[in-house]
């Protein structure tokens, strides 16, 4: 009975630590949004956390994805916060974020309405593993943007890359299970040891968020709520954009967790989750939010599939978001720690999508399907994307609905045709082979 107890304190402590694991590969991608618009980072750890749970609860507890807040809106809030962050404009962009998670949705009911079988029709496996390469490689600039310059970075970076290596490769029991946590660790003592930690974020941060100066400071924009027509116009179409981002998070999750996401807990749920998750950043007053593809690349390194790690970690998120010392003692975390990681994290995801083609047995000596994968990766690897106003459609966005287009356009060859092609290849006359036939 004592063994078993010992059994169960060591499996939570690990749930505890694959979670802070979580949270740390998170981190760096929720908090860049509200950096580079004004908006409040504890808030948004906040919303990122709640949006999860939610999103946890939505999918049946089946589905191990972080949601974070999402990039593809980064031009647009930028944009309204020009100026500087003010409680008015706030006032506007919450409810236009809210009609965002509405618009999601709707999109979610019609799916329950047509069901997914048509949505995965449109998504063979060399339309989804050309896009979960798309994800993976489309995120490795952020990574080497995140080391900077200078060889005190890089020795940071590297030195934070090969603990990971190391613990993933030769680690024993539960220390092979903490490749990233430990990667952070030993990468913020090397920056300590540079010198190049700033902890004013500590030291500027109040206690938590719920004093007084804080509190109006984060929650103010609520006497200023509005439904301005123009902002929610501006806002809310992003959500088709994010919607394709969408289906390549989750399939590229499923990918790795070797189940259809599609089909259980099905896809309508996953997009409501995610739908209700923004509401929630709105009404918190975080950015919107979306799937991440940071967490994916935990799971594909460690194996551990468990979505109750990702629960766990979006309330370690919303602590550190309440607390806002502790949310400022992450916040100290060097970018090049944060590359160093990536490095790995990102190039996991592309490592599925080439898994993908594998496991669907994908036929590159049909040119339907080398013309559908080569015009997806250009697209999403070139950095194309499209421009309509103030609505930027991302290249990951963009890269999706070619390719869906593709696939819906281009004639499928017969299988006669590539049995002719397999038998060219090996060497076989088709003349011979015809001749044979006869007799």
């Amino acid at each position: 009975m004592g063994n078993q107890k010992i059994s169960k304190g060591k499996n939570h402590f690990l749930t505890f630590i694959m979670a802070f694991q979580h949270m740390f590969a998170m981190l760096g991608a929720t908090i860049t949004v509200p950096l580079l618009t004004g908006m409040s980072t504890s808030l948004a750890l906040i919303s990122s956390g709640v949006g999860t749970i939610m999103f946890y609860f939505i999918t049946k507890k089946k589905v191990p994805v972080y949601l974070g807040s999402s990039f593809a809106f980064l031009a647009v809030l930028t944009g309204f916060f020009e100026g500087g962050y003010s409680h008015e404009m706030m006032g506007k962009v919450a409810i236009g974020i809210v009609c965002t998670g509405l618009m999601y949705c709707l999109i979610a009911g019609l799916i329950k309405l047509i069901g997914s079988g048509f949505i995965k029709k449109l998504f063979p496996p060399v339309v989804v593993g050309s896009v979960i390469v798309c994800i993976g490689m489309g995120l490795a600039p952020s990574a080497v943007n995140n080391i900077g310059t200078g060889y005190v970075n890089w020795i940071i970076a590297l030195s934070t890359l090969g603990t990971i290596i190391a613990v993933s490769s030769f680690g024993r029991g539960y220390f092979k299970m903490l490749p990233i946590l430990m990667g952070f660790i030993v990468g913020y003592v090397v920056s300590c040891i540079f010198g190049v930690v700033n902890f004013d974020a500590i030291k500027n941060a109040s206690w938590i968020i719920f004093e007084p100066v804080a509190f109006e400071e984060a929650f103010g924009f609520y006497k200023y709520l509005a439904f301005d027509l123009s902002t929610i116009i501006a806002i809310a179409p992003l959500a088709i954009v994010t919607f394709m981002e969408h289906i390549g998070d989750i399939n590229a999750n499923g990918a790795v967790c070797g189940k259809d996401y599609l089909k259980d807990p099905g896809l309508h749920r996953t997009v409501l989750g995610d739908g209700i998750a923004t509401m929630c950043a709105g009404f918190l007053g975080g950015p919107p939010n979306t799937t991440y593809g940071e967490n994916t690349g935990v799971i594909a390194l460690t194996g551990n599939k468990n979505p109750n790690n990702i629960a766990l970690a979006a309330c370690l998120a919303i602590i550190l978001g309440i607390f806002s010392k502790f949310g400022g003692l992450i916040g100290t975390m060097p970018g090049a720690v944060v590359g160093g990681a990536s490095f790995i994290l990102y190039g996991m995801i592309a490592g599925q999508g080439l898994k993908t083609f594998v496991d669907g047995k994908v036929n590159f000596t049909d040119n339907r399907n080398l013309i559908i994968a080569g015009v997806v990766l250009v697209i999403g690897l070139g950095g194309v994307h499209l421009a309509i106003g103030s609505v930027t459609i991302s290249s990951v966005a963009l890269a999706t609905f070619v390719g869906i287009m593709l696939n819906l356009i281009l004639p499928k060859a017969q299988k006669e045709e590539f049995a002719d092609v397999n038998l060219a290849v090996s060497g076989i006359n088709i003349d011979e082979k015809d001749k044979k036939n006869k007799n």
